[in-house]
C-alpha cells in the first residue's frame, strides 16, 4: 500500500531555500552553506551568546508589554501551564546564567512565538524565518545565529504611576539622609546634586526632590538606563561617593 503523501505546510524550522540565481560549486542549485565557528570557540564564547539570548527574550517580552508572569498567567488560564517556561526559569535565562537548556525549553519558546505571530503582539523572526521555531532558538542560545535587529536593543521597563510615586519618594528622603549624616547646608547641598544631572533634568529633579511634585512613568522610561536602574540614582550615587571622599580627606 502506498504511503499517503502529507500536504506541505510551511515551518519556520526549516532551511531556507536557494535564491534564484545563487549557486554554489558542489551543488549549482544550492546557496553556499554559512561558515560555522570551531567547536572550541563556540564554548570560549558560550557565555557572551547566553547573556545575548537572554537579553532578546527580555526585550522581547517588554516590547510586548509583557511581565515575567504573562505567559505562565495565559498558559495557566487555558488549562495548559507546561505550554510555556516558568517564570523562575525564564528569570535566569534572561539572566544569561540557566547553563544548557534542556530541548523542552526550544520547543516551549516556539509554542510561544507561533501563537502570537497571527496576533498583533511581536513575533521573533527574521528574514529566513519569520516565526522562529526550536531549531532558530536554539541556533540563537548556541551562538550561531544572530539576534534579529528588533530585539537587540533594550526599551525602558513598564514603569507604572505608583513605581514612579515610590521612587521618587526613596530619592527624596535618600537626599534627605544624606543631608543629615554629613550636617550640609540643604541649598549648597542642592546645588551641588544639580550640578550633576544634566542640565535639561535639572529642573525636574529638583522639583522632584523639594517634594514639590513627582516623577510620571513617561518622564522615568527617558530617565531609564538599565535593568532597574534610572538617571537619578546614578547622579544621588555620585554625589554620595563625593560626599565620602571629602570626608576622607578631611580626616
Amino acid at each position: 500500500m502506498p504511503a499517503t503523501q502529507l500536504p506541505s505546510t510551511p515551518s519556520s524550522t526549516a532551511l531556507p531555500s536557494a535564491h534564484h540565481g545563487a549557486t554554489s560549486p558542489q551543488h549549482p542549485n544550492r546557496l553556499p552553506l554559512p561558515a560555522i565557528p570551531a567547536y572550541e570557540v563556540l564554548i570560549q564564547q558560550q557565555e557572551e551568546s547566553r547573556g545575548v539570548f537572554g537579553r532578546m527574550l527580555l526585550n522581547w517580552r517588554r516590547r510586548n508589554g509583557w511581565t515575567q508572569y504573562t505567559a505562565c498567567s495565559w498558559a495557566e488560564a487555558i488549562g495548559e501551564p507546561s505550554l510555556v517556561i516558568s517564570y523562575g526559569n525564564l528569570s535566569v535565562i534572561e539572566q544569561g546564567k540557566a547553563g544548557e537548556l534542556r530541548q523542552r525549553a526550544f520547543w516551549q519558546l516556539w509554542e510561544l512565538n507561533r501563537r502570537i505571530a497571527s496576533g498583533d503582539w511581536g513575533r521573533i523572526g527574521d528574514d529566513a524565518a519569520p516565526v522562529w521555531g526550536p531549531l532558530e532558538f536554539w541556533a540563537c542560545y548556541s551562538g550561531l545565529r544572530p539576534v534579529p535587529p528588533a530585539f537587540a536593543s533594550t526599551p525602558a521597563p513598564l514603569i507604572g504611576a505608583r513605581q514612579a510615586a515610590a521612587l521618587s519618594s526613596r530619592w527624596r528622603r535618600q537626599l534627605q539622609t544624606l543631608i543629615e549624616e554629613h550636617q550640609l547646608d540643604a541649598a549648597a547641598a542642592l546645588d551641588d546634586l544639580m550640578a550633576l544631572a544634566g542640565e535639561e533634568h535639572r529642573r525636574d529633579f529638583y522639583a522632584v526632590l523639594t517634594g514639590f511634585r513627582r516623577y510620571t512613568p513617561a518622564e522615568l522610561s527617558v530617565l531609564w538606563l538599565e535593568k532597574d536602574r534610572c538617571r537619578p540614582e546614578l547622579w544621588l550615587e555620585q554625589w554620595q561617593r563625593s560626599l565620602a571622599a571629602a570626608t576622607a580627606a578631611a580626616a
